[in-house]
């Protein structure tokens, strides 16, 4: 898999740039705030349907461009995959109102579609150092991981995780109602079986992709950091769902079924749902001791990486194709022996696109294979036949 070609619109701070793209190694080097970041973040949109460092949609929309009659970015890649070319374009549109709403439209070879349908027909990761948060932030970051790293690749757990956020959220709000007197408790017994239904597809479907990530995170990080031992659960809230007993989706169901009728009135109490995958975990582990209490930055950094080579690798298996892979910034805190064995474990990529403010950084033999790029005040120039020197 492959992008050939990026066209992107008043899209954070590029007002318009065209890319042809090629196979292999790219490196984007400028100073920092100039669109570095903003490139891979388009590229990842097209892959994931989700916008990066934005808590709107409308935020991805160049500042300037608001002031447009119909302001809007605009973010179009063709690809070039196994089951043949594709077209994927995603526009996100800003409307009046307070708190200026966003509308997101996706299309697929001309074709609308929508973002549940869109999403993974490109597949791609993206390494930020905001990554190391996974390791010592909070459960949400490492729900998102999984999150974004299984509805690239399985149809039926995105629809199902979407499922999950709708039917919880009805379910919270009867919850508040039965608190205030306005509804009856026997009313949570259709949103229990919906609510287990897909929960349980859920936490089976991340149980699983966790045992493999694990085993290929550990890999990677043997390669990485010789000597230290990388290890990763998968902590569910639902105490069945972690046996071990291999049980499947449908066996899970009634088990979370029962958790939740158990907790009606805990759940009354506090006004949302306490149980489910939405309060589940991943807990990272180094030399036996918890990574989170003991891993420096520069472990912490390792860890992270780890984690996305482990996810490219996961998506190759079972897409059956590699994904692109996006490393914003990833030699930064970096010895000069770390930085050739990290870009010596991706020189191997069929397209990797790597961003640094300075091009000396990059090992000669990653650079020299690799085709250069400024990047500078939201435009994009070739550096071929200007390699920096050894």
């Amino acid at each position: 898999m492959r992008l050939d070609s990026l066209l992107i619109t008043d899209y954070r701070n590029f007002t318009r740039i065209e890319l042809a793209l090629s196979p292999g190694a790219m490196i984007l080097v400028g100073d920092n705030a100039q669109g570095k970041s903003n490139l891979l973040e388009a590229i990842y949109l097209l892959a994931t349907m989700r916008a990066v460092h934005a808590q709107t949609e409308g935020q991805v929309i160049r500042v300037e461009a608001l002031h447009d009659v119909l302001p809007a970015a605009r973010v179009v890649g063709e690809v070039t995959t196994s089951e043949g070319p594709l077209k994927i374009e995603v526009t996100v549109m800003s409307r009046s109102g307070p708190g200026r709403p966003a509308t997101k439209t996706v299309k697929v070879n001309g074709a609308p579609k929508r973002v549940t349908h869109a999403i993974g027909r490109l597949t791609a990761v993206l390494f930020t150092a905001d990554d190391m948060e996974m390791v010592m932030g909070g459960p949400s970051l490492r729900r998102r991981y999984l999150d974004v790293t299984l509805s690239q690749v399985d149809p039926r757990y995105a629809a199902s995780r979407s499922r999950f956020e709708r039917v919880m959220s009805q379910r919270n709000a009867l919850l508040k109602r039965i608190r205030e007197g306005s509804a009856k408790a026997d009313e949570l017994v259709y949103w229990d079986d919906e609510l287990s239904l897909h929960g349980a597809i859920v936490m089976q479907s991340r149980r699983d992709a966790v045992g493999r990530l694990a085993r290929l995170a550990a890999e990677f990080h043997a390669r990485l950091a010789p000597g230290e031992e990388l290890g990763a659960t998968y902590a569910p809230s639902l105490e069945m769902a972690s046996t071990g007993s291999g049980d499947a989706a449908d066996s899970l169901q009634p088990a979370y079924s029962d958790r939740l009728r158990l907790t009606h009135q805990r759940d009354i109490a506090a006004g949302m749902t306490l149980t489910g995958p939405h309060r589940d975990d991943v807990r990272f582990g180094l030399n036996g001791f918890s990574a989170s209490g003991f891993a420096s930055r520069a472990q912490q950094r390792t860890i992270a990486l780890s984690l996305r080579l482990a996810e490219t690798k996961f998506l190759a298996v079972q897409r059956g194709e590699p994904p692109i892979l996006l490393l914003d910034d990833i030699l930064s805190e970096m010895d000069a022996s770390r930085r050739v064995t990290v870009m010596s474990s991706i020189a191997g990529a069929e397209q990797v696109i790597v961003t640094g403010t300075d091009m000396e950084a990059f090992p000669e033999s990653f650079r020299s294979t690799a085709k250069l790029f400024a990047v500078e005040r939201g435009s994009v120039r070739s550096l071929t036949g200007e390699r920096a020197p050894a």
